[in-house]
């Protein structure tokens, strides 16, 4: 039986004026204790001193242990694409032109390389579970329309002991109801998509896609996870129908709707009559709000819109509501490394949540919120679930939003997978003694405030 025992820890979702003692036992955890002040243990390494992942005794010196973070809205196939599928105008139509056009020349081995980097990118920056949209292009033919779902599924197969990948294929139903077609989405189902979906506001009959949509969740017992009304138009609105099959469907908790741009410069007493109605078919929503403050508003003039849904609205709806990274590096969004607390500051600049309650709400929208929308079995920070987490170099929600701390130490099912040690720039010795001497000392006073 292996052992991973943690002292000085803080869990800021929990308790963040407190420490705690945490004991590992093969991939579960088996004790978290309330320490009564801060313990110091010679047999016990920092995390700096750390050199190997059978170290098993971690004082972590107060620093804050979070479950793994959850990525619920990624394009693990686009990532990395920029340098082949530019986007001179900067808006939504271009990128889905253009990519389409370039699609038939990516070969399977280098969509995968590309949702292999990032992938791997996400679990060293603490992400432990993702769940990856991939293009289904029906007009592209047979064979470039399965290279995406291939290398993606590929992907999924040589990380699974490391991180959780779930694939949704993006749909797009023919109007003809052309039976080949129809068989190469079943297909594609078979070969081991995890979901249902689409972006039937895209569609030109956008019920008829919902009702097809809908048909094949129930006929494959799969969730519905979809793109919906990603416009500055506030009279696109698929999201009233998409409710209305909820309901009908008794889809409760089986369906995510991502973007939802248009309920923003939607009147209010309609918006807020939809997300009343959303969060009463518990249906999950997700904010991207990198793509869309990016993509969105393109065409205002003076203030410009800054693209991302009612966040305040949807959160004290009661509906679940994740933040997630959606595109990186690629023509939808050119920026983004696979960071869920780049995300989440972005998520705070833009709905105004920076006080201590705030963030912990920001920090739920990337670990817990996405959890409970993918369905993830033995999550979280208690006794008995599986240990995936990360630990960061903050000692506060408030220091990680304003350090987003370089330094990580990843751990999946009790085992350290990944650290990340800050480098030292300074040329200088006696600067490089100033920045020592000065971290010792904050450290120091930040620890005799909180814990002593």
């Amino acid at each position: 039986m292996s052992q991973l025992h943690l002292l000085n820890v803080c869990l800021p979702l929990e308790d963040p004026g407190s420490l705690f003692e945490i004991i590992i036992n093969d991939d579960r955890y088996e004790k978290i204790t309330k320490q009564p002040s801060y313990l110091q243990r010679e047999d016990f390494k920092t995390l700096e001193a750390l050199n190997s992942s059978s170290d098993s005794f971690i004082d972590c010196q107060g620093y804050v242990l979070l479950p793994g973070f959850v990525d619920a809205h990624m394009h693990l196939d686009k990532a990395y694409s920029l340098s082949k599928v530019p986007n001179a105008s900067g808006t939504l139509q271009e990128a889905v032109i253009n990519y389409r056009k370039q699609s038939p020349h990516f070969t399977v081995e280098e969509i995968e390389y590309r949702a292999m980097k990032t992938a791997l990118n996400a679990l060293s920056h603490g992400t432990t579970a993702i769940r990856t949209h991939v293009n289904f292009e029906l007009p592209l033919g047979e064979d470039v329309v399965f290279r995406a779902l291939t290398a993606v599924l590929n992907v999924k197969e040589k990380l699974k002991q490391y991180i959780t990948i779930q694939v949704i294929p993006m749909f797009l139903l023919p109007d003809d109801d052309s039976k080949r077609e129809l068989e190469w989405i079943e297909q594609a189902i078979k070969m081991g998509a995890d979901g249902i979906g689409g972006a039937p506001h895209l569609a030109e009959n956008p019920e008829k896609q919902i009702d097809g949509l809908f048909s094949l969740a129930e006929k494959y017992d799969k969730p519905i996870d979809l793109h919906v009304d990603e416009s500055d138009d506030p009279n696109v609105c698929t999201l009233d129908y998409i409710i209305q099959k909820t309901m009908e469907r008794q889809f409760h908790n089986r369906v995510v709707a991502g973007h939802l741009c248009s309920l923003a410069p939607m009147e209010q007493e309609k918006a807020l009559s939809l997300i009343e109605r959303m969060a009463a078919a518990q249906i999950g929503a997700m904010t991207l709000p990198g793509a869309n403050m990016y993509l969105q508003g393109r065409f205002d003039q003076g203030i410009v819109r800054r693209g991302v849904t009612r966040i305040h609205e949807i959160l004290q709806s009661g509906a679940t509501l994740a933040a997630a990274s959606d595109n990186v590096h690629d023509p939808f969004h050119p920026f983004g490394k696979a960071d869920l607390l780049q995300i989440g500051l972005l998520t705070a600049y833009v709905a105004h949540l920076g006080s201590g309650e705030g963030l912990k709400q920001i920090i739920r929208m990337i670990t817990e919120y996405p959890a409970k929308l993918l369905n993830l079995k033995n999550y979280g920070v208690r006794c008995g679930t599986k240990a995936s987490f990360v630990l960061l170099k903050a000692r506060s929600v408030e220091d990680i939003f304003t350090n987003l701390p370089v330094e990580r130490y990843v751990f999946r099912n009790g085992k350290l997978l990944y650290q990340s040690k800050k480098a030292e720039h300074w040329n200088d010795r006696q600067l490089l003694m100033y920045q020592h001497e000065t971290e010792s000392q904050y450290a120091k006073f930040e620890r005799n405030l909180q814990y002593v």
